[in-house]
C-alpha cells in the first residue's frame, strides 16, 4: 500500500470520527465538505439537501466559494447537482461537457457529483471540482462515494436531532406562552413579549402579530413585531383582501408558503426586506377571527412549525378574549356604581333636600304669624342640613380607597333610633307619624340600609305628594323575616301609576337582598306599603 493511499485511508477514518461526533446539521456539513476537499485535493465543493416538497436540491454547505445561494434550489437537470438529482448516478466530467452547465466561466473545470442515499431514499448530493489533471480518477470518485455513504449516516443522526431540538424549542416557546398568558400582563405587553419570545426561541427572521381593526373588520393593524420587522416601528395598515396574511383571515385557516415569490397572493413591503417564505397562522376565537400571527423567512416552513405556532395563536386569542371580558367588567362596574350613587343619592340626600325645600317655602309665613313656630322650623332645617351633611361625609368615606378594609363601615348603630332621628326631622308639623317597633334586633348592614332608605321614600311621598296628615310605620322582626309597614292617610296613588326612580329604587334594594315589597291601597283613603326581608342578625 502507497504512504499516499494510506494516508488517505488515515484521513478517512479521522474524517468519519469527527463527523459521528457531531450532531448539528450545519457544522457537520461544513466539516464532511472541509475534510472531503483537503482529502481528495479539490479546490471547492458543495454539500446540497434534498427537498422532496420541491422536488430540487438546496444548498447547505460550501467549500472554496461563497454561500450565495444559500436556500436556493437546483432543480432536476440544472448544472452539475442537477445532473445527479435527474440521473440518480455519479458523474465525472469537464464541466464545460455537462448537457446543461449554470456557470460558462469555468468550462475547464474538472467536477465531480455523487448522490448521498440512504435507505435507498436520496439524501442530498455531494460536489468536488479541482482545476488539477488527474482529479477525475477512478479513485478519487470511488473515495467521494464512500465519504458520501457515511455523510448520509451522519446526517440522518443529525437530522433526526434536529427534529427534536425543534421540537424542543417549539414546546418551550409554547410553555412561555402559557406563562405569559397567566401572568396577568396586560394585553399590549403579552403580545409584544409573545412576538420577540417566537423571534429569539425560533429564530424566524421576522415575526408579525396583526390585529382585526375594532372600527374596520376588513382591515389588519400591525403593531407588533419581532426581528427584522421591529426595525419598521411605525403601525401598518393591511386589507384583508390583498396578501397572504389577507388570505389567512378570510379562509379562516393556516397560509404556509415556502416560495413568496411564485403566489400571485404575496403582496411584497416596502419597509422591510422580502423572504422567500411566509407562514400566516388565524388568531380565531369560535368563528371570529381576532388576527394573525405570521412569521417571515427563507424556510422552508413545514407541519411542525404550523402546528406549534397555531397553539400559540389559541393563547393569544384566549388573551384577546379575556381582555375583551376585563374590559367590560370594569364598564359594568363602573355602571354599577354609578348607579348605586345616583340611587344612594336619590334615596337619602334628595329625599332631605325636598324636605328642607318645603321647611323654606313655608319659613317666611311661618315667622310672620309666630315668630316662635318660625325659630322652631329654623331648629328643623338645620338638623335636616346637618343630617344631610352626614349622609353625604358617608358616601365620601365609601369612595375612598381604604373604605373596602372597613367592613364595620355601613352599620347603623340603632336602626329604630336612626329612623325616629331621620323621621321626625323630615316630617313637617301638621303631619302626624306613629312608629311601633316589635322584637326587633340588629340586623346586618346591608338590610338596615335598605329598610331605612324603603321607609325614608315611603314617608317623602306620603308627605310630597299624597298631602298626608297620618303615617303609621311599624317594624316587626318574626322568626324568619323582617317586616315592615308604611301606611299613610294621604290621596292614595292614581291608578295605573308611572313607576319613578324612588319605588324603583325601593324594590331592586329589596330584591337584592331576597326581599319583596307590595303597595295597595287603603279604605276609604291612602296608601299602604308592605316591605318584607329575610332576616339576618347581625353578629355580636
Amino acid at each position: 500500500m502507497s504512504r499516499h493511499v494510506q494516508g488517505q485511508l488515515e484521513l478517512l477514518s479521522q474524517i468519519v470520527e469527527e463527523i459521528s461526533g457531531e450532531l448539528a446539521l450545519e457544522p457537520l456539513l461544513r466539516r464532511i465538505l472541509e475534510r472531503a476537499c483537503s482529502l481528495l485535493d479539490a479546490d471547492d465543493g458543495a454539500i446540497g439537501l434534498y427537498s422532496p416538497q420541491h422536488n430540487a436540491i438546496q444548498t447547505a454547505a460550501t467549500y472554496g466559494r461563497p454561500l450565495q445561494n444559500a436556500y436556493s434550489y437546483v432543480y432536476p437537470g440544472q448544472g452539475l447537482v442537477g445532473h445527479v438529482l435527474k440521473t440518480g448516478a455519479p458523474i465525472c466530467i469537464r464541466y464545460g461537457d455537462l448537457p446543461n452547465p449554470l456557470d460558462n466561466e469555468h468550462p475547464d473545470k474538472n467536477v465531480m457529483g455523487v448522490p448521498i442515499h440512504l435507505h435507498g431514499k436520496l439524501v442530498g448530493v455531494f460536489c468536488v471540482a479541482a482545476w488539477r489533471e488527474g482529479f477525475l480518477e477512478d479513485g478519487n470518485q470511488a473515495l467521494l462515494r464512500l465519504i458520501a455513504r457515511h455523510a448520509a449516516i451522519s446526517i440522518d443522526n443529525a437530522s433526526r436531532y434536529s427534529r427534536e431540538q425543534r421540537r424542543s424549542f417549539r414546546f418551550e416557546l409554547i410553555a412561555n406562552v402559557a406563562a405569559l398568558s397567566a401572568s396577568g400582563t396586560d394585553l399590549e405587553t403579552l403580545l409584544q413579549r409573545v412576538t420577540d419570545a417566537t423571534h429569539e426561541t425560533l429564530s424566524y427572521p421576522s415575526v408579525d402579530i396583526a390585529l382585526i381593526d375594532p372600527d374596520d373588520e376588513n382591515a389588519l393593524v400591525i403593531r407588533f413585531r419581532g426581528g427584522r420587522s421591529k426595525q419598521n416601528r411605525q403601525e401598518a395598515r393591511l386589507p384583508i383582501t390583498a396578501g397572504i396574511m389577507g388570505a389567512c383571515v378570510r379562509t379562516r385557516a393556516t397560509q404556509l408558503v415556502n416560495d413568496v415569490l411564485q403566489d400571485p397572493r404575496y403582496v411584497a413591503p416596502t419597509e422591510t426586506p422580502t423572504f422567500g417564505a411566509e407562514l400566516a397562522i388565524p388568531i380565531q376565537y369560535g368563528d371570529e377571527v381576532l388576527g394573525v400571527l405570521n412569521v417571515e423567512g427563507e424556510g422552508p416552513f413545514d407541519e411542525l412549525d404550523s402546528s406549534s405556532l397555531e397553539i400559540v395563536a389559541e393563547y393569544l386569542a384566549t388573551a384577546i378574549i379575556n381582555d375583551r371580558l376585563h374590559t367590560r367588567s370594569r364598564q359594568v362596574a363602573v355602571l354599577e356604581e354609578r348607579q348605586r350613587l345616583a340611587r344612594d343619592l336619590h334615596d337619602s340626600i334628595t329625599q332631605l333636600m325636598a324636605s328642607m325645600n318645603l321647611i323654606c317655602q313655608s319659613l317666611g309665613e311661618a315667622w310672620r304669624r309666630d315668630p316662635l313656630e318660625g325659630r322652631r322650623l329654623v331648629g328643623r332645617l338645620g338638623e335636616l342640613s346637618q343630617l344631610a351633611f352626614g349622609e353625604l361625609r358617608g358616601m365620601l368615606a365609601e369612595l375612598k380607597p381604604d373604605a373596602a378594609h372597613n367592613a364595620r363601615a355601613g352599620e347603623l348603630e340603632d336602626l329604630p333610633s336612626e329612623l325616629r332621628r331621620l323621621l321626625r326631622a323630615m316630617v313637617p308639623t301638621p303631619v302626624r307619624l306613629e312608629f311601633e317597633v316589635v322584637d326587633y334586633r340588629p340586623q346586618i348592614a346591608r338590610h338596615e340600609e335598605a329598610i331605612l332608605r324603603v321607609c325614608q321614600e315611603a314617608v317623602s311621598n306620603a308627605v310630597r305628594h299624597a298631602s298626608a296628615r297620618r303615617i303609621d310605620m311599624s317594624i316587626k322582626l318574626g322568626e324568619t323575616e323582617l317586616h315592615v309597614s308604611i301606611s299613610d292617610d294621604g290621596c292614595g296613588m292614581p291608578k295605573n301609576p308611572t313607576p319613578g326612580m324612588g319605588l324603583r329604587n325601593m324594590r331592586g334594594r329589596l330584591q337584592e337582598l331576597g326581599g319583596k315589597l307590595r303597595i295597595t291601597g287603603r279604605r276609604p283613603q291612602g296608601t299602604s306599603i308592605i316591605a318584607r326581608l329575610p332576616r339576618s342578625d347581625r353578629a355580636e
